[in-house]
């Protein structure tokens, strides 16, 4: 007999949200958080984001929830980049 396993996974808090991404507007924080994506997916967005503007790697998102958490962070002016949030690590992926 299979057994069926189920992984949940839990929605970014805005408190883990303002870890990862720094101190956002709360209108900003609203619209990630309405995307119920995990810790991981909204850091793999960041990366993904800071990625890009970098240089100019553009790369796939693994899930519709990383590809709407990318779509709310390439909203935000590329001078927020420094200021918004912070470089994403190697250890933060």
């Amino acid at each position: 007999m299979h057994e069926l396993v189920c992984i949940m996974m839990t929605p970014a808090t805005a408190e883990q949200l303002e870890q990862i991404l720094g101190e956002l507007d709360p209108f900003t924080i609203e619209k990630i958080l309405e995307t119920r994506a995990t810790e991981d997916e909204v850091a793999e967005a960041l990366a993904d984001v800071e990625a890009e503007r970098r240089a100019g790697e553009r790369r796939d998102p693994t899930t519709a929830r990383v590809a709407q958490v990318r779509a709310v962070l390439e909203e935000l002016p590329d001078d927020a980049d420094d200021e918004a949030y912070p470089q994403a690590s190697a250890q933060d992926m």
